[in-house]
C-alpha cells in the first residue's frame, strides 16, 4: 500500500474521532449522568432580579459555565459534570455573592436560590457555611455511593455491582451470586432479579441476555479505581431510563483536572491468608501422613490485581486526560469431585462393581452384538463380569493412562473418589484511556 493510501484512512479516522468528541460534548446537556442546577435570584425585598450573571466554576478544572437570569429572575444549568463548584452571582447595582463548595452528584437536580444586597459590583459577599443541597426537582429515590466507599469497602474480587447491596431494599438472589448473570443478579425492592440497567458515563452498559432474554447482563465493568461515584436509583426515575425492570445503576468515571493526580494499587490473595475448602480439608490426609501435601491440600494459588491511573491537563482549563491500566491474574485451585476406576477395574475385573441398590452392574461385550432373530440386537455379558481376552483391556497396569488415572484422585477399594484441588489459570488486562474535552468561550 502506498504512503498516500495509508494517510487517507488515518485522516478519516482522526476526523471521525474529533467529530465524536464534539458530538459527545454537545450531547452532555442531555446526559443522564450529569447534574442540573437551577434557582431564582432575588433582592432583599423579595423582588426578582433579571439579567443577573450566574457563573458555575468547576474547582478541579477551573472550567466555567455561565447563564443569565430571565425576566423572572430564573437561571438553569443543564449538563454539569458531577463535581464541586464555585457559584458566583453578579448584577448591576448589587453586591456580588459567592458560594463555595457547591457539590453536585450524578443525576442530581437541585435548586439554589440567592438573595442580593444593594451595593457595588466590586463588593462580594462570600457564603462559606450552608446546608447541603437537596434534590428538590424530582421524586427519584436512590442511594449515592461515593469514591470513598468504593475504595475503602472490603470487596471480594473487587466487583462493582456488589456495592449495590449498600442501598436499602437491595437483597441477594437466593442460592446465587450477583455475578452469576454477568453483574445484575440481585433483587431491588421486589423487582425480578437480573433486570437492572447499568449506565457508564451516560451510555448503556447492559444488554438483554443472549440478545433477547428477559435478564440483563453487563458488557463492561470498569476498575473500581477509575469510578468517581455511582447512584443506584430504584424508584420513580424519569422516562430516559427505559431498559430495566425497576433499577438503574448510574456510574460516573473520573476525569483529569488542572493538576496531575495518580494512583497505584496491588491487591492479592495467598493460601497462607485464607482458610481451606471444607471438602478438601475432609479428604486431606492427616498431619504426619506421608501422603499429606506441604500446603495442607489447599493447593498453591495466587490471585493478583494490580494497576495504576493518572490524570491531568493537556491544556489547562481546556482539555484533560485520564488513563488507567489494570491487570488481573487468577491461578487458583478448585475442588473437583469425580470417580476413577478401582484397582480391580483397571485390570478389567468388574466382579465387585455394584449398582446403588447393591445388585451387580453387568458389563457387556460390545463385540458380541447380534440379532436374536426377532429384530432385536443384544449383547452377551462377560463371564463373571470379567473382561476377557476377546476385548482389549481398557488400561493395562503400568500404561500411561493407568498412571494418569491413578494420579487424578486417591480412591478407596469401593472406587469412591477423593476431593483434590485442581488448578485454574486466568489472566486479563484492561487499558482504558479517556479524553474529556471542555472548551470555554
Amino acid at each position: 500500500m502506498s504512503k498516500h493510501n495509508l494517510v487517507k484512512p488515518i485522516l478519516i479516522t482522526l476526523q471521525v474521532a474529533v467529530l465524536a468528541i464534539a458530538v459527545s460534548e454537545r450531547a452532555a446537556g442531555q446526559a443522564a449522568n450529569a447534574a442540573q442546577l437551577r434557582g431564582t435570584i432575588l433582592d432583599s425585598s423579595g423582588a426578582v432580579v433579571p439579567h443577573a450573571a450566574v457563573t458555575a466554576t468547576n474547582i478541579g478544572t477551573q472550567v466555567s459555565d455561565k447563564e443569565v437570569t430571565d425576566g423572572m429572575g430564573r437561571y438553569i444549568f443543564n449538563g454539569l459534570a458531577p463535581a464541586i463548584y464555585r457559584v458566583k452571582v453578579e448584577a448591576q447595582g448589587f453586591k456580588a455573592v459567592l458560594r463555595e463548595n457547591v457539590e453536585l452528584r450524578v443525576g442530581q437536580q437541585t435548586d439554589l436560590d440567592f438573595t442580593l444586597e444593594v451595593g457595588q459590583v466590586t463588593q462580594t459577599i462570600e457564603v462559606r457555611a450552608a446546608a447541603p443541597l437537596l434534590d428538590t426537582v424530582n421524586a427519584t429515590l436512590g442511594t449515592q455511593v461515593t469514591n470513598r466507599y468504593i475504595i475503602d469497602m472490603p470487596l471480594l474480587d473487587r466487583g462493582l455491582t456488589n456495592l449495590a447491596f449498600l442501598a436499602p431494599g437491595v437483597t441477594e438472589t437466593q442460592g446465587a451470586g450477583v455475578d452469576d448473570i454477568r453483574g445484575t443478579n440481585f433483587v431491588s425492592n421486589g423487582q425480578r432479579n437480573a433486570t437492572a440497567e447499568v449506565r457508564l458515563d451516560g451510555g448503556l452498559s447492559t444488554v438483554p441476555e443472549s440478545g433477547e432474554g428477559g435478564n440483563t447482563i453487563v458488557n463492561y465493568q470498569p476498575s473500581l479505581e477509575v469510578i468517581q461515584e455511582f447512584k443506584l436509583q430504584n424508584n420513580s426515575f424519569s422516562a430516559e431510563y427505559g431498559n430495566n425492570g425497576g433499577t438503574v445503576i448510574n456510574i460516573v468515571t473520573k476525569s483529569g483536572t488542572n493538576d496531575f493526580h495518580g494512583s497505584g494499587w496491588w491487591f492479592f490473595r495467598r493460601p497462607r491468608f485464607d482458610a481451606n475448602d471444607f471438602f478438601a480439608n475432609r479428604d486431606c490426609p492427616a498431619p504426619g501422613d506421608p501422603l499429606r501435601p506441604p500446603d495442607g491440600c489447599k493447593g498453591e494459588y495466587k490471585k493478583d490485581e494490580w494497576g495504576g491511573s493518572i490524570g491531568g491537563p493537556i491544556k489547562k482549563q481546556k482539555t484533560f486526560f485520564f488513563f488507567d491500566f489494570l491487570k488481573t491474574r487468577n491461578d487458583s485451585p478448585f475442588t473437583l469431585t469425580t470417580t476413577v476406576p478401582t484397582a480391580l477395574q483397571r485390570v478389567g475385573n468388574f466382579s465387585q462393581t455394584y449398582n446403588d441398590d447393591g445388585s451387580l452392574q453387568t458389563i457387556y461385550n460390545p463385540f458380541t452384538a447380534h440379532d436374536d432373530g426377532s429384530g432385536n440386537w443384544i449383547r452377551d455379558p462377560f463371564p463373571e463380569n470379567i473382561v476377557s481376552g476377546n476385548c482389549p483391556r481398557p488400561d493395562p497396569p503400568g500404561s500411561r493412562r493407568a498412571r494418569d488415572s491413578a494420579a487424578l484422585s486417591r480412591t478407596d477399594r469401593t472406587g469412591r473418589s477423593r476431593d483434590r484441588p485442581q488448578q485454574l489459570h486466568e489472566e486479563t488486562r484492561e487499558f482504558i484511556p479517556r479524553l474529556p474535552v471542555r472548551h470555554q468561550g
